[in-house]
């Protein structure tokens, strides 16, 4: 750890040449792509730019400013600097991805759609390189090394030439096989025709091959007057497809539900995480294994990290419509994905940076980093610890092991934040909290897995009884390990202590201890999903074949003509009380989707954090086999670093969605201590109206106790329970069918009367009545 003085110190002996025109130039690009692109959608979301518009702007980005860049660039790019094998490399780690995609699809997806699985295979690895990657490399590179920025449009045929014809083949196939049979008239031949044709027709395509001859023609030069024409299209670029970027968002921002949550987590965590890491990996054997010096092997992976960072191109859209596979999954992936990139290609951005400088320097870098980014996750876990104690979630056992996870994210951003004060006397207790910190964040997030595996098991009695040992497990353990290492371990000193800081300080002991926890974790959390998974197919399956067996029996009974040729008294009440024997019905498979919704946030938070467990797994282990933090060890220290202290920012991502839900509890409580009272302000009773009255009695005098019995039930919510309430749509829909009411609309306006005459009420006292049947109402017993 380092106090702020040697920081200061450290920063003021920095060499600027370069990082500072770098990240000068850098701030200011990222700035500029992400305002431009809110720019487009604030103009299509207030219909500034109509969608035709927004047609003709994308013909003219697509037809004439784009193929006019590649060219020109292509045309006068030196041959002779590029190297092949990097290109080699990006093939192969896209083609590993890619492949990988698409046959994990076609095994698990189902139903069965290799459609599908081209699709998803194609947004995990075309990434958006002229909107976004150009400005962004242009940024970085351009004092450096200017050859990298064209090095973009050699990298663009990889997938539109080589990778994507192969998910257009698996695409028309779908395609065809939807179609009725005599619409289906493609054969095989006239599809791969088709698909071929559509590839040379693309500007992007023939316009790289028509820039390649030309270089190879007039030997890297243009002529001034084609060379001038050219530019102006492709000056007009940049900014045009960043703010037709924003305009194809519109209406693409949606709430992601069920598995239209897991999937994008997925497939973005595959592009953003997994994509990066394979290209640098391939990069760095490739080129060792070419001859290439140590030098241009270290900045060519990076710069293929930086590359893999790219978000998903929107062509990715254009493919979903036209084979309309999956259209609002891939909208709201593509938006997620490009916002999450940000953060992700600042963190690469910086790497290329640091990886420039000296071990010393690199360090204090990443402690600065380190350090914002724990301010930030700090504010985020304090935000979704209040909101979730507001709305109570600690009711729920898993969402109550979910705030003991938070819990352990902000104690380790505590400890690394107060590591910078000036006490030396304070060194152990940081040291203390920032190992409980980061190993129980990890054995938290296996102890969630096996709490959700043992909820779809039935067994939450034993889920309730293991949690004291959960607890002693994840902040116990780590605890007693970090008092042994106070009072017992031997910390290795060096004469530069930045270049040993990689937050081993107790050297392989320690390494070994955490790699002991991260294995445990990830080998944990990773069974537990796939039995979760496995457990919920079965459940899935077996409840199928008891409908359908229901549905054999009603069946039967229908056609005996004994049951249909009589009608008792006792069959008329049962008559009459069916439909809301069908509201209970309805309102118990709206509570299963719910809490299954709620399951599957978990599941994808769980995910992400596997994703973050793996990396930390992948450096420890690094750090056992070797003593040499140098090179690209400390260089991976980004990303390691950015995604431990930064795991907060992701459960705020997936779990903090809901705005309004977190928002109005606070306002509630707000409210309540400032009135001394509810934030539902009734009139008195002496104040309400007639109408009011005279609907209150007629009910408790005709309705209220069969109306009790057909709709106050008890339900468990998010594994919450609640006794004796219904939702809004529940009385609503009773009132209809009991000719209490005619329209739902006078429903709603009866319900209003109930709750003014204190006969229902909201279970938590903020709501007022509403035809809703995610807000649940409770019967008060009439004075």
């Amino acid at each position: 750890m380092m106090d702020l003085k040697y920081l200061e110190a450290l920063t003021t002996s920095l060499p600027t040449n370069m990082q500072d025109t770098t990240l000068d130039n850098l701030y200011p690009a990222l700035l500029q792509c992400f305002a431009v692109i809110l720019c487009g959608y604030l103009a299509g979301k207030w219909k500034i730019v109509t969608q035709d518009q927004c047609t003709g702007l994308n013909t003219f980005v697509g037809t004439f400013c784009l193929p006019s860049l590649i060219f020109m660039s292509l045309a006068l790019l030196d041959l002779s600097s590029v190297n092949w094998y990097f290109l080699v490399s990006v093939l192969i780690a896209k083609a590993i991805v890619f492949v990988s995609v698409m046959a994990i699809t076609l095994l698990i997806a189902r139903p069965f759609s290799p459609g599908r699985s081209g699709l998803f295979a194609i947004f995990c690895t075309q990434s958006n390189d002229f909107a976004i990657g150009f400005p962004i490399v242009a940024a970085i590179y351009q004092k450096t090394h200017p050859e990298y920025i064209s090095y973009i449009y050699l990298l663009a045929p990889v997938n539109l030439v080589i990778l994507n014809p192969f998910a257009f083949v698996l695409m028309e196939f779908h395609k065809q096989k939807t179609l009725l049979p005599g619409e289906n008239d493609m054969t095989t031949v006239k599809m791969i025709k088709s698909i071929l044709q559509s590839i040379a027709t693309n500007p992007v395509v023939f316009m790289t091959l028509f820039g390649m001859l030309a270089n190879i023609v007039c030997n890297h030069t243009l002529p001034i007057v084609v060379s001038e024409i050219l530019n102006v299209f492709g000056s007009a670029f940049i900014g045009t497809a960043l703010f037709l970027l924003g305009l194809r968002m519109v209406d693409k921002v949606g709430r992601p539900t069920g598995i239209a949550l897991l999937v994008p987590g997925i497939l973005i965590a595959v592009k953003l995480i997994a994509l990066p890491l394979i290209i640098r990996e391939v990069v760095n054997l490739v080129l060792h294994s070419s001859g290439s010096s140590a030098q241009e092997t270290q900045e060519m992976s990076t710069y293929g990290f930086l590359y893999g960072t790219f978000p998903s191109a929107p062509g990715v859209f254009v493919y979903a419509t036209r084979y309309a596979l999956d259209i609002d999954l891939i909208a709201s992936s593509m938006v997620a994905c490009t916002i999450v990139s940000a953060p992700l290609m600042f963190a690469s951005a910086k790497m290329v940076v640091a990886s420039n400088l000296h071990p010393v320097q690199y360090m204090q870098t990443l402690d600065l980093i380190e350090f914002y980014v724990s301010i930030v996750a700090s504010l985020s876990s304090i935000w979704l610890l209040v909101s979730m104690i507001v709305n109570k979630k600690f009711q729920s056992l898993p969402y109550r092991m979910t705030i003991f996870l938070i819990l352990s994210q902000l104690l380790g951003c505590i400890g690394f934040l107060t590591s910078h004060f000036p006490y030396q006397t304070l060194h152990d207790i940081n040291f203390a909290v920032v190992t409980v910190g980061d190993l129980s964040t990890c054995l938290w997030t296996a102890f969630i897995s096996a709490a959700l595996l043992m909820i779809e098991c039935r067994r939450i009695a034993l889920l309730s009884k293991l949690q004291p040992l959960f607890i002693f497990l994840a902040w116990g353990l780590p605890s007693i390990v970090s008092l042994v290492f106070i009072f017992k371990g031997v910390r290795q000193l060096s004469p530069t202590p930045l270049v040993v800081d990689d937050g081993y300080e107790y050297g392989q002991v320690q390494a070994t201890i955490y790699l002991f926890t991260f294995v445990i974790s990830f080998l944990g959390t990773l069974v537990c999903l796939v039995l979760y998974q496995w457990y919920q197919r079965r459940r899935k399956q077996y409840l199928l074949l008891v409908r359908e067996a229901n549905e054999c029996v009603t069946s039967i009974q229908a056609t005996d003509g004994e049951i249909t040729a009589r009608r008792s008294s006792e069959d008329e009440i049962l008559e009459s009380q069916r439909p809301s024997n069908g509201t209970n019905a309805a309102t118990r498979l709206d509570e299963e989707n719910k809490e299954e919704q709620e399951m599957l946030r978990l599941i994808v938070l769980l995910v992400f954090l596997l994703c973050c467990i793996f990396i930390r797994l992948s450096m420890c282990i690094w750090r056992v086999i070797t003593e040499d933090i140098y090179g690209d060890y400390v260089e991976l220290l980004f990303i390691d670093t950015t995604l431990n202290r930064g795991q907060s920012l992701i459960v705020l991502a997936v779990l903090g969605m809901d705005m309004e839900l977190l928002i109005q509890p606070i306002i509630s409580w707000t409210s309540h201590l400032w009135y001394g009272g509810d934030t539902v302000k009734l009139p008195g009773l002496e104040e309400l109206q007639f109408e009011t009255k005279h609907v209150c009695e007629q009910f408790i005098s005709h309705h209220l106790d069969q109306c009790k019995s057909d709709i106050a039930l008890d339900k468990r919510i998010n594994l919450w329970r609640y006794e004796k309430v219904f939702s809004g749509s529940d009385l609503v829909s009773w009132l209809v069918t009991h000719n209490v009411a005619e329209t739902r609309n006078e429903a709603a306006q009866y319900g209003f009367h109930l709750l003014y005459g204190r006969l229902i009420k909201h279970v938590h006292d903020v709501q007022l009545f509403h035809d809703s049947s995610q807000i649940l109402y409770t019967f008060i017993t009439p004075n």
